[in-house]
C-alpha cells in the first residue's frame, strides 16, 4: 500500500498531463475550439494569439506536471487555462436541453470539471516525487542537511563549552 502512495500520485499527474500534451501538441483538432472563441466574441485577429497562448499554458504546464517540476504552479496554471476553456468551448446551458449539443458539452463540461478536481489535488498534496530528479538537487539537498546538521552540532558545543572540530564526524561526544 505504501508503494500506491508512493508512485501513485506520480502516476496520476503524468495521466493527467497527457490531456494537455495532446492537445498542446495538435494531436487533437483545435478548429472547433478556435471558431468557438470566435462565436463567444473574442476579436478574430486576437483568436490565434489566444490559441497560441492556450497550447503554450498547457505545453509547458504539461511537462512541468508530468516532469514534477514546479507541479503547484504548474497544476494552478491550467486550472486557470480549464476554468476559461470550459466556459468557453463547453457552454451546455446554451443548447437545448436533451439535444445531442448539450448532452456532448455537458459531458466535456464534466470532464473538465473532473480534471480540476484532479489538478486541485496535484496542487495541494505536498510531498510528490518527481519523474526525474537530478544529481545537483539530490546533492544541494544533502549538502544543505549536512550544514545544517554541522551548524546544530557547533552551537550545541560552544553552549557546552566544548572543542569544535571543522567536520561533524570529529566532533567530540558530549
Amino acid at each position: 500500500m505504501e508503494r500506491l502512495s508512493r508512485y501513485g500520485i506520480l502516476i496520476a499527474r503524468v495521466m493527467i498531463s497527457m490531456v494537455f500534451l495532446l492537445n498542446a501538441l495538435g494531436v487533437i483538432d483545435q478548429a472547433e475550439a478556435a471558431r468557438e472563441l470566435a462565436a463567444r466574441g473574442a476579436p478574430s485577429n486576437l483568436v490565434p494569439f489566444l490559441m497560441l497562448v492556450g497550447r503554450s499554458v498547457e505545453l509547458i504546464g504539461g511537462l512541468a506536471l508530468a516532469f514534477g517540476v514546479f507541479q503547484m504552479v504548474a497544476a494552478v496554471a491550467l486550472i486557470a487555462f480549464l476554468v476559461a476553456a470550459t466556459f468557453v468551448g463547453h457552454a451546455f446551458w446554451l443548447a437545448a436541453a436533451g439535444t445531442p449539443v448539450f448532452v456532448g458539452q455537458l459531458i466535456n463540461f464534466l470532464k473538465n470539471l473532473a480534471i480540476m478536481g484532479g489538478l486541485l489535488f496535484v496542487a495541494s498534496t505536498q510531498s510528490q516525487l518527481a519523474l526525474m530528479r537530478s544529481t545537483y538537487a539530490r546533492k544541494a539537498s544533502g549538502s544543505l542537511d549536512e550544514i545544517a546538521s554541522h551548524s546544530k552540532t557547533v552551537t550545541d558545543s560552544l553552549s557546552q563549552g566544548t572543542e569544535v572540530s571543522e567536520h561533524p564526524a570529529k566532533m567530540p561526544a558530549p
